[in-house]
């Protein structure tokens, strides 16, 4: 199993490439950044978070958990939930 520091690394790679991909700067995104409100991700962005989680980890997160993965550390806690 990856150690905290590993999934966090993972998680906000995926999410930095996310918001990149969305004209966000990374450097606006920090671990406690709100996907939506700080960010502005849109719905088809959290379902590509959710998508790269599962993928990258290899878990599946029922789609339950969707409304907590609201920053990095959501999905980092929400991935070692599931692991």
């Amino acid at each position: 199993m990856p150690s905290k520091d590993e999934i966090l690394e993972k998680v906000r790679a995926l999410i930095v490439e996310i918001a990149e991909d969305m004209d966000i700067d990374e450097a606006d995104v920090s671990n406690d950044s709100h996907l939506v409100e700080d960010l502005e991700l849109d719905s088809m962005a959290l379902l590509e978070v959710l998508a790269g989680l599962e993928k990258e980890f290899g878990v599946k997160i029922p789609e339950t958990e969707f409304p907590n993965l609201t920053s990095i550390n959501a999905c980092v806690a929400t991935v070692e939930k599931y692991l």
